[in-house]
């Protein structure tokens, strides 16, 4: 591959999608889908979702995996250039107890970002070593409030206090509760009308699934040049994992599997993220941390284009684990699935569009010219 991969700043039009037809995800792949979406990994917790992913490897994949102080896994297999890294982050956003006050409450800290006033009045899961412990996050009652401010706007992580249904630290203690268990929202993958999903920590389960697919989808005999596949921790609270690993990895391309913050909501401006869930796959080509070297997001739309497989490329925002590995040498070249009310308790997708990226991943591997400019 050519080292010196220019990276060109350009004004970005979303492309139309490709001629190649839209097919559901797989109902294997949705399983392993739902079973690490129902995984709790909250930054720095990850273990569960290292553990249902290690599960659903094929045998090759876990005799090749290995797992670093940060908690990172990863699976490198093949041989020679090019080197190609694909990334998704296991981590989600959450809280983690912090304190336990006399009377019971409990106190947290925030590990990502979101809305806190998602969280008020709402039923939590703090998720102790001997089991889910349930809990509710506190807020006045109506009716001993009428004419006073409603306050929503001010209601922060310091706001957030979480009943147990105890009357003292001890008895919450009792319970299991422990410093830095780690709180969500009760995890549930609900079914929408046609081919819509919605679940907490679609993001990025869907990028973790898909990696998993292609492991299960493609032979080791079969892979062109060398390939790693990482799964990594810490993402949510500053592409900790993926830092880890830049510092011990030089690969020509990393390829984070992320998802585009997409703009197909009535409550959005299409100025960034227009992408509608349902027409495919998508290259992030440039967002809050990364510009994607043009002359790789042109050649890979046209790979996909001679495949018959769906791709187009946009903006938006945030940022992503591929950028803490750009340098002169590694090329970063995002991809992705549009995802609507993202960091929140409803993330949305599209399942075709989970599918079209998994036929990508899966050629990609297995054929590299992609890499080759137009």
């Amino acid at each position: 591959m050519n080292k010196n991969i220019p990276t060109i700043a350009c004004v970005l039009v979303l492309c139309a999608p490709g001629s190649g037809s839209a097919q559901d995800a797989r109902p294997e792949e949705l399983a392993v889908l739902s079973d690490l979406l129902l995984a709790v990994g909250v930054s720095g917790r990850e273990e569960a979702v290292r553990e249902a992913i290690l599960t659903r490897l094929p045998g090759w994949a876990r005799r090749s995996a290995a797992v670093d102080a940060m908690g990172n896994l990863t699976v490198t297999v093949g041989s020679g250039d090019p080197w190609v890294m694909y990334v998704a982050h296991m981590d989600e956003i959450g809280y983690m107890v912090t304190n336990i006050l006399d009377d019971g409450l409990i106190q947290v800290q925030k590990h990502g970002g979101f809305y806190d006033r998602q969280y008020e009045g709402h039923v939590v899961h703090v998720h102790t070593q001997a089991g889910p412990v349930n809990g509710v996050v506190i807020l006045p009652s109506t009716h001993l409030r009428r004419g006073l401010p409603q306050g929503d706007e001010d209601f922060t992580v310091d706001s957030v206090l979480i009943d147990v249904g105890t009357e003292s630290r001890e008895e919450t203690e009792g319970l299991g509760v422990a410093l830095l268990d780690p709180i969500t929202v009760p995890k549930a993958v609900t079914p929408l009308a046609g081919t819509r999903l919605t679940a907490r920590s679609m993001d990025d389960r869907f990028g973790c699934a898909a990696l998993v697919a292609v492991a299960g989808r493609v032979q080791p005999q079969s892979v062109a040049g060398t390939l790693t596949l990482a799964w990594v921790v810490q993402e949510e609270v500053g592409l900790r994992g993926a830092r880890a690993l830049a510092a011990e990895m030089t690969p020509d391309v990393v390829l984070p599997v992320d998802s585009y913050v997409s703009a197909d909501s009535p409550l959005e401006s299409p100025r960034l993220g227009n992408a509608l869930l349902g027409a495919g796959p998508i290259i992030r080509a440039l967002d809050s941390s990364n510009i994607a070297p043009i002359t790789l997001v042109r050649s890979l739309v046209e790979f996909a284009e001679e495949r018959d497989l769906v791709l187009h490329y946009g903006a938006t925002m945030g940022g992503n684990d591929g950028s803490v590995f750009r340098n002169t040498r590694t090329a970063v070249l995002p991809l992705s699935i549009p995802i609507r009310y993202s960091h929140s308790a409803i993330e949305t997708i599209d399942t075709r569009d989970l599918a079209g990226l998994i036929d990508l991943l899966a050629a990609m591997v297995v054929d590299v010219s992609w890499l080759a400019a137009p």
